[in-house]
C-alpha cells in the first residue's frame, strides 16, 4: 500500500469554485469585467492545487483529506487522490481555464450570463469532486451535483428545444442516479466499505455479484453516453453554449468513463471480473457503441449534432480498453481520456467560433469557411483528422494502444476488435474529410451561407482563438511526445492491476 499523506490541497481544489460559484452571480451584477477575471482565477487556483499534489503522487504517496465524518460509517465526504484520479484532475481543471477564457468574448452578447459562469464554477467543483474523490458515497453525491448544476448550462438558452434537451439529460440522469445509488448501497452490504483505491472490495456471491456490476454499468453508461444510454448526449451537447459544449463532451462524459474503471479495478477487482465473464459483453457493447456512434454522426448535417454523435462513438473506445483486463487496454483507455477531450474540446470551440463569427450551423453551408477563417478551421482540421487517427498525431497513439491490448488479450473474440477499430476511423474519415475539403475548397453559397447578413472575414478575437489553438497544439505535442502521457499513465495503470 502506499503511503498516505494528508493535505488540504484536495479540499482547495473542489471546494474553491463551490465557494466561489455562490457569490459569482452577485459579483456579476456589480461587475461583469469583476466576475470575468474572478471566474478565470478560480479555475486558475483548482488547477494549481491538483497540480501542486504532483510531485507527492508522482512520489508513489497517496493525499488523503476528511472534509465530512459522519457518525454511520459510510457517510462520509472525504478526498483521495492518487496517479489515474490526478492525470484526468489535470486535464478537467485545466480544460476549464480554456473553456472559461474562450467564453469572454463568445458570451458577451448572451443573456443570463451571471447565471451562465455560475454554473460553470459550480459544475467544475462537482467533477473534481467525482474524481478526487475517497470512496463511492462521495462519488455519488457529487454526480449528483454535477448533473444539476451541468443541467442549467444545458437549457442555457431557454428555447423549447433547450428545455426538451434538458429534460431528457435530468429525467435519464436522474433515474439511471437511483439504480446507481441502489448498486452503492448493496456493496456496502456485501463488503462492509464503499472505500476506492483497495483493489477489490466484493466478492463473488452469485447472482448477486452480476445485478450489482449491471447497477454500476448502467449508471456509468448513462454518464458517459454509451450506447443505449446515450440518449441525451447527442441532443444535450449541441443545445448548450459552445464553450460548455466542449466542456460536456471533453470533460463530463469522461466521469463515467472515470466511475465503470474504479468499479472494475477498485470495487470487483480485475480477477473478479474476467472470473464472472462480464468483461465480454461490456467489449461487445463498447464495440458497438464504436460503430453506432460513427454511422449516424456521418447522416447528420448539424456540425453540432454530429460533434455529439461522434462522442458517442469515442467513448466506445474508451469502455473498450477498460474491458479488456488488460495492462496495455487500460493504458489506451485512459490516455483516450485525455487525447479525446483535447480532440473534442478543440472541435467544438472551433464549431462555436463559427457560430459567432457567421451565424451558420449546418455543415452545407460551411463551403469556402476556410478561406474566411483559416485558423479556425486549421484548428479543425488538425483535431479532425486526429480523431481518423493519422499519426503522427495524439488520436493515432490512443487507437494504436487500444489495438494492442486487444492483441495483449491473447483472445481470438477481442481481434475483432482491432476490426472494430479500423471501421471506426473509415467513419471518422467519412464524416471529417468531406467538412475540410469544402471548407478550403468549396465555393460558398451566397444564397445560403449568410442567412441573410454579410459574412465578415477574419477570424475570431485571440481570447477565443488562443484556447483553440492551445488544444491543437496539444493534439500535435502529446501526439509526438508520448512521453508525456505515458510517463504518468504507466505507473498508474500498474498500480490498478497491483503491479
Amino acid at each position: 500500500m502506499a503511503e498516505v499523506i494528508t493535505s488540504y490541497l484536495p479540499a482547495i481544489a473542489v471546494l474553491a469554485p463551490f465557494l466561489v460559484g455562490i457569490m459569482l452571480y452577485y459579483i456579476g451584477r456589480r461587475s461583469e469585467r469583476a466576475r470575468d477575471i474572478v471566474s478565470i482565477a478560480t479555475c486558475v487556483v483548482s488547477f494549481l492545487a491538483v497540480a501542486a499534489m504532483a510531485p507527492t503522487i508522482l512520489g508513489g504517496k497517496v493525499i488523503e483529506f476528511i472534509l465530512v465524518s459522519g457518525e454511520v460509517a459510510p457517510i462520509e465526504i472525504a478526498f483521495r487522490v492518487d496517479k489515474l484520479s490526478l492525470i484526468i484532475a489535470m486535464m478537467c481543471s485545466f480544460e476549464w481555464i480554456l473553456a472559461t477564457v474562450y467564453s469572454i468574448r463568445y458570451m458577451s452578447h448572451e443573456h443570463a450570463r451571471n447565471r451562465y459562469y455560475t454554473f460553470m464554477l459550480l459544475t467544475l467543483g462537482s467533477v473534481l469532486g467525482v474524481l478526487l474523490t475517497k470512496n463511492l458515497f462521495s462519488l455519488f453525491i457529487f454526480f449528483e451535483l454535477m448533473l444539476l448544476t451541468s443541467y442549467v448550462l444545458v437549457i442555457h438558452e431557454e428555447t423549447p428545444a433547450a428545455m426538451k434537451a434538458g429534460r431528457l439529460y435530468l429525467f435519464l440522469g436522474i433515474g439511471t442516479g437511483l439504480v446507481l445509488f441502489l448498486a452503492i448501497v448493496t456493496t456496502y452490504m456485501m463488503a462492509g466499505t464503499l472505500d476506492l483505491g483497495l483493489g477489490g472490495i466484493l466478492e463473488y456471491q452469485g447472482t448477486i455479484s452480476y445485478l450489482v456490476f449491471i447497477a454500476f454499468l448502467i449508471g456509468a453508461m448513462t454518464k458517459a453516453g454509451i450506447f443505449p444510454f446515450h440518449l441525451w448526449l447527442p441532443v444535450a451537447h449541441p443545445i448548450a453554449p459552445s464553450p460548455a459544449s466542449a466542456i460536456l463532451s471533453g470533460v463530463l462524459v469522461k466521469e463515467g468513463c472515470y466511475l465503470m474503471i474504479r468499479v472494475i479495478y477498485d470495487v470487483f477487482g480485475v480477477d473478479l471480473v474476467a472470473a464472472m465473464g462480464v468483461h465480454v459483453p461490456l467489449a461487445i457493447l463498447a464495440g458497438f457503441t464504436m460503430l453506432f456512434g460513427s454511422a449516424v454522426a456521418i447522416k447528420q448535417t448539424n456540425l453540432k449534432t454530429m460533434l455529439g454523435y461522434s462522442t458517442v462513438g469515442q467513448m466506445g473506445y474508451i469502455f473498450l480498453g477498460m474491458s479488456l483486463l488488460t495492462i496495455t487496454g487500460l493504458q489506451g483507455a485512459i490516455v483516450h481520456i485525455l487525447h479525446h477531450a483535447m480532440m473534442k474540446g478543440a472541435l467544438f470551440l472551433t464549431a462555436g467560433a463559427i457560430i459567432y463569427k457567421t451565424g451558420i450551423r449546418e455543415i452545407g453551408e460551411m463551403a469556402g469557411i476556410g478561406k474566411k477563417m483559416p485558423m479556425t478551421m486549421l484548428v479543425f482540421t488538425i483535431a479532425a483528422i486526429s480523431m481518423i487517427g493519422i499519426p503522427p498525431l495524439c488520436g493515432f497513439i490512443s487507437k494504436w494502444v487500444l489495438a494492442m491490448g486487444a492483441l495483449e488479450t491473447g483472445a481470438p473474440v477481442f481481434m475483432i476488435f482491432i476490426v472494430v477499430l479500423i471501421l471506426s476511423s473509415i467513419m471518422n474519415a467519412a464524416y471529417f474529410m468531406p467538412i475540410i475539403i469544402n471548407a478550403f475548397f468549396g465555393e460558398e453559397d451566397h444564397g445560403k451561407g449568410d442567412h441573410g447578413k454579410k459574412v465578415e472575414y477574419g477570424d475570431v478575437p485571440v481570447s477565443m482563438l488562443v484556447p483553440m489553438v492551445i488544444l491543437a497544439l496539444g493534439v500535435i505535442i502529446f501526439g509526438i511526445f508520448t512521453n508525456i502521457s505515458f510517463s504518468v499513465i504507466v505507473p498508474a495503470v500498474n498500480a490498478l492491476f497491483g503491479a
